[in-house]
């Protein structure tokens, strides 16, 4: 039996790896290839994995929340993974968080259970042409995530410099030679919104013979899990080399809650030096119309979307004092109520 190939999708947080992602999926129909996607997000609430779907209702995903896969049980990887080889896909697609060391997903690869079933075909790091250069100082006191952020670039087989756009061309050559400190070998493609030449990633893939017929037996309700990181306490005592200082909150909102952009940007600009990204589906004005709605980089968007779910929001930040940041919320929620 061919090994399926598998392409590791890393780079900071908000870089444009779902983006990537997103366009990748649904161009892999152009070479006939059949994917499957795990995805990882460091909430308990997913927000990526509904872009997905919008995107390519079809697609063939698993789902690791609330925790770095690269922290949790090679377990729950491999289970992941084997989910997703019920369908025989031609490629998976392994979509990190923002702060996972793409080598220790390398070595979970390797593990006996799943050597005879899976092969590294590449690893794809985005970079945040915007913020990359700031990263070094930013987290200047927290090694260990310096040390990721690097090895991010280090280990990579194509380096995508995203939003070259929002840079000067002098700056643009500056970050350049600075990547290239870090890996001089290996392909730099500048780009805007994550788009260049998937011929790069996808011409030497071949589609699976067995993929042309698909089993009548299978579940079309698992097309979709969510696999929730273990609580139980690793055996391993290696301490955890890919993320420290790094947390996430997930707030629920109350479906009868409507709120403005104005009250949701205000909340997060007081908070926003310990912000990395924040994230959400949100029912917003009186309308009540539902929006996505996500800060990366000082930058916030908001878009409509067909989400029908419980509206949430999600922080993901450095060094976040979890109670000091839900009682603020509840706080302001009470101060909304009495307008």
């Amino acid at each position: 039996m061919s090994k399926i190939p598998v392409i590791v999708m890393s780079g900071f947080l908000g870089s444009g790896k779902t983006t990537l992602l997103i366009r990748m999926l649904q161009e892999t129909a152009d070479f006939n290839l059949v994917p499957a996607v795990l995805m990882n997000e460091l909430g308990k609430q997913d927000v990526d994995g509904h872009l997905l779907q919008e995107a390519s209702p079809d697609v063939n995903l698993a789902k690791l929340l609330d925790g770095c896969i690269c922290c949790s049980k090679k377990s729950d990887i491999s289970d992941a993974i084997k989910q997703l080889l019920i369908r025989k896909p031609d490629v998976i697609f392994i979509e990190l968080t923002g702060v996972a060391n793409p080598e220790e997903i390398v070595d979970a690869l390797t593990e006996p259970v799943l050597l005879p079933y899976v092969k590294l075909h590449k690893v794809i790091t985005v970079l945040d042409a915007e913020n990359v250069l700031d990263y070094n100082s930013i987290f200047a006191s927290d090694r260990e995530l310096v040390h990721t952020l690097r090895r991010q670039m280090e280990v990579a087989d194509v380096l995508i410099l995203n939003k070259i756009d929002l840079v000067s061309d002098k700056l643009l050559k500056t970050i350049e030679k600075t990547i290239r400190k870090y890996n001089e070998r290996s392909l730099l493609l500048p780009t805007t919104h994550s788009k260049f030449d998937l011929n790069l990633i996808f011409s030497d893939l071949q589609p699976r013979q067995s993929q042309l017929v698909s089993s009548t037996s299978f579940n079309k309700n698992m097309h979709m899990h969510k696999i929730i990181k273990s609580t139980h306490e690793s055996t391993d005592s290696t301490p955890s080399a890919s993320f420290s200082r790094i947390q996430s909150i997930s707030i629920p909102i109350s479906i009868e809650l409507s709120m403005s952009q104005r009250f949701i940007e205000r909340y997060l600009a007081d908070w926003g030096s310990k912000l990395l990204r924040a994230k959400g589906y949100l029912m917003i004005g009186p309308q009540r119309e539902t929006f996505l709605m996500q800060f990366a980089g000082k930058r916030m968007n908001w878009q409509p979307t067909p989400f029908k779910g419980t509206p949430y929001l999600v922080l993901i930040g450095l060094d976040l004092n979890v109670r000091t940041l839900e009682e603020d919320w509840e706080n302001r929620l009470l101060e909304l109520q009495h307008i």
